[in-house]
């Protein structure tokens, strides 16, 4: 079943293992104020194991983002797959701080899977996304490419000669 809502009602699920399905689009990704990626299509299937005072959640993460190339900016469609998981106690009591375990209180019955969603699907993607490795494009916009690489022109910046520059320069010599 494909689910639109990010609460998990963990507080009316018998103990045991659940399945859920969600569907993250272009409105999921909109949502947050970002610009790491540009649009999405990622099918997240959730294995969640209750028990009494417990939640393992077992993110499996496959899908594209949209995201500019590092080198000429283009836009590409990058394939994204993993695995992600998050351990949920049930308590209380405070616990030690741990990247992937979270508590919350014994009278909540739901939890809020938005952030975690946007969080584990941005970590599926690499440092440097270039064209070559995305869906949609083969290869760098030639174009720009050859802008990049001519090297820089030896001339003196056209403001160079203004007066007020003239001015600072003069200070130095002093």
């Amino acid at each position: 079943m494909e689910r639109k809502d990010w609460l998990l009602q963990y507080g009316s699920l018998k103990e045991g293992l659940h399945h859920f399905d969600y569907h993250l689009d272009n409105d999921f990704f909109d949502s947050f104020e970002q610009d790491l990626v540009l649009n999405g299509h990622v099918n997240v299937l959730l294995n969640v194991y209750r028990s009494e005072n417990y939640l393992q959640l077992d993110f499996k993460i496959e899908g594209t983002l949209g995201k500019e190339c590092d080198v000429c900016l283009s836009e590409l469609d990058y394939p994204i797959k993993g695995e992600a998981s998050l351990h949920v106690k049930i308590s209380d009591k405070e616990i030690e701080d741990e990247p992937d375990l979270i508590q919350v209180p014994t009278a909540e019955i739901e939890l809020d899977l938005r952030q975690h969603l946007f969080d584990y699907t941005l970590l599926q993607l690499p440092m440097r996304i270039e064209c070559k490795d995305s869906v949609n494009r083969k290869e760098c916009d030639a174009e720009l490419l050859s802008k990049l690489n001519q090297p820089e022109d030896d001339e003196k910046p056209a403001n160079e000669d203004h007066p007020e520059w003239q001015k600072l320069k003069g200070i130095f010599k002093n």
